[in-house]
């Protein structure tokens, strides 16, 4: 759930704190129970905020991330008992193990996605214990591995002891990491690719390799945070990473609030610091405790615990529209000695089974021209429009852009050529703001200048504005903005109308002349609204059943007999 940064600034305060506090006043009270328990609790919390960023901000459901954190465990007890290395040393070996057994996880990742992933870590979560088991040679079993504390419980500043300080440490870097990256231009493209992986390739983002490099490095974080494991315990064994670990970090982002800066903590003192340290009578039970708090807080508090608090903190109301107008865009000028078809298309035919979306179109998109392509539903428009854009492969004929043929390509890296879509439903991302939903066009592809300083008045309207708050058409408006920004040089607008206003539309129709004529964009537009159409476009192309039936100017078109039986009220053009 979207934040403003007030109220993430806020979360991220109190988790410092608490971590701090938890740290360092157990030692200086001289408590060893204490001491010892808050040193697993601040590692919990932050394996929990590295599942937080995995659940939430790459969207990748996954149930084996304590299986991960017992492999860097035991790698690193092994790389000091077994092998004598130091600490440091064993530290990168935890991340390395984490690193590879997450390549294996990403495997599947680049396939399946949401429960399914889950399902397939779930897996691998459940068999851990058992392999530990088999490779007894090298784990020791289930007698597993001692590893003697050394100086780490040794107080290093007044009854400071190193290991306190260093898992607190750990708690406060990774919530400081997961902030920053939230706010970064990474992040973003991170949070869009998991949201969207249609809208992100129209960005030029490919999804898959997000995805398999957020799975690596996660791993490798966890793995890395495993390595505080045997220092704290003074012994690894099987029976600490059963799936129980796993389920645990999960249902601890659920219960304190999918995406919420301080939900890792909030879930982790709940799930485990109650029942396992405040509860230690009832500790056979646990499992049962997970199972009824989590079910008390999804049916009493759906955003979790932290997640409903911040939803009535937020001050966010709807709107009635943006005070901005699109036709004021700053418009940056073209190569105006480019010659020859921006698209051309020759021969393009698809089928669905029995249904023949395109079948044999030929079509040339001039540079600098804006191309109305109109037809009635099931026509072919969008099947034309998913074709050029690299979400439907033809069946057979070629699309040419750049002199090189594209109808083989990815739509990411067709995008990267300066071919930019938007979708007949407006691909709107609700963990980024509506500000962010516009600006980060300017942070992908061959963007200009940055976001903000284009559109500074923008910027400061909807910079802490939850999408939520935008009415329909202007989350339109916002994705029409967000092509724009890319600074493609071919833009294809699915709908753009869809839910404007009539001032909205005039707008829309002054920016597109803008484009044409200011910055020499090559446009396609498919749109319903004819008078719209009429106005804008330099060359009309009408489609039936897959076919071009007709094409040339406005003036041709308006009395062309195919437009006329295709068209009820083609007058008004």
């Amino acid at each position: 759930m979207f934040m403003t940064r007030t109220i993430e600034n806020g979360q991220l305060a109190c988790v410092l704190t608490c971590a701090v506090l938890t740290g360092v006043v157990p030692d200086l009270v001289g408590s060893s129970y204490w001491s010892y328990s808050f040193q697993y609790v601040n590692v919990l919390v932050a394996l929990a905020i590295v599942q937080n960023f995995l659940l939430y901000d790459a969207n990748q459901t996954s149930f084996g991330q304590g299986a991960i954190f017992g492999v860097g465990a035991y790698a690193a007890a092994m790389a000091m008992t077994s092998y004598g290395l130091y600490w440091p040393a064993a530290l990168l070996c935890a991340a390395l193990a984490g690193c590879f057994v997450s390549i294996i996880y990403a495997v599947p990742a680049l396939r399946v996605q949401g429960y399914y992933l889950g399902f397939v870590t779930l897996s691998v979560a459940m068999v851990f214990p058992e392999m530990l088991m088999t490779f007894d040679e090298f784990t020791n079993g289930v007698n597993g591995i001692s590893t003697p504390a050394g100086t780490w419980k040794q107080p290093l500043l007044f009854s400071l002891t190193p290991l306190s300080l260093l898992c607190a440490a750990v708690a406060c870097g990774a919530a400081i990491a997961h902030v920053a990256l939230r706010r970064s231009a990474l992040g973003r493209k991170i949070r869009v690719a998991g949201a969207s992986p249609e809208a992100a390739q129209t960005l030029g983002i490919r999804p898959g390799l997000v995805r398999s490099a957020v799975f690596c490095s996660t791993g490798a974080t966890m793995g890395a945070i495993g390595a505080l494991y045997p220092p704290i315990v003074g012994f690894v064994s099987p029976a600490a990473f059963h799936l129980e670990l796993s389920i645990l970090l999960f249902l601890a982002v659920i219960v304190g609030g999918r995406g919420q800066i301080l939900g890792p903590l909030a879930g982790i003192y709940m799930l485990y610091l109650v029942p396992n340290v405040l509860l230690v009578d009832l500790v056979d039970y646990r499992l049962l405790a997970y199972g009824v708090i989590a079910l008390l807080v999804m049916l009493m508090l759906p955003d979790g615990l932290v997640g409903t608090l911040e939803r009535h903190l937020r001050t966010s109301s709807p709107i009635n529209g943006l005070r901005f107008s699109m036709a004021d865009l700053p418009v940056s000028g073209g190569d105006p000695g480019a010659k020859g078809p921006a698209i051309s298309v020759a021969a393009a035919c698809k089928s669905f089974g029995s249904v023949k979306a395109l079948d044999d179109v030929c079509l040339d998109v001039e540079r600098g021209c804006i191309v109305g392509l109109v037809g009635a539903n099931g026509s072919g428009k969008t099947s034309l429009i998913n074709a050029i854009t690299g979400f439907s492969q033809l069946d057979k004929g070629s699309i040419i852009v750049r002199d090189s043929d594209i109808s083989a390509k990815s739509p990411a890296a067709i995008a990267k050529l300066g071919v930019i879509r938007t979708f007949q439903t407006p691909r709107i991302f609700g963990s980024l703001t509506a500000w962010e939903n516009i600006a980060i066009g300017s942070e992908t592809v061959a963007a200009g200048k940055p976001a903000h300083d284009m559109l500074p008045d923008l910027h400061s309207q909807l910079r802490s504005l939850h999408t939520d708050a935008i009415p329909h058409g202007q989350r339109r408006s916002i994705e029409v903005l967000r092509a724009f920004l890319t600074n493609a040089d071919i833009l294809l607008l699915d709908e753009p109308a869809a839910g404007l206003s009539k001032e909205e539309r005039s707008q829309l129709a002054i920016l597109l002349r803008r484009l044409r004529d200011e910055a020499r964009r090559t446009i396609v537009i498919v749109e319903h609204d004819l008078d719209l159409v009429w106005r804008v476009a330099d060359k009309i192309v009408a489609m039936e059943n897959g076919r071009v039936v007709a094409h040339g100017s406005p003036g041709e078109m308006r009395q062309h007999k195919d437009i006329k039986k295709l068209f009820v009220s083609v007058e008004h053009a």
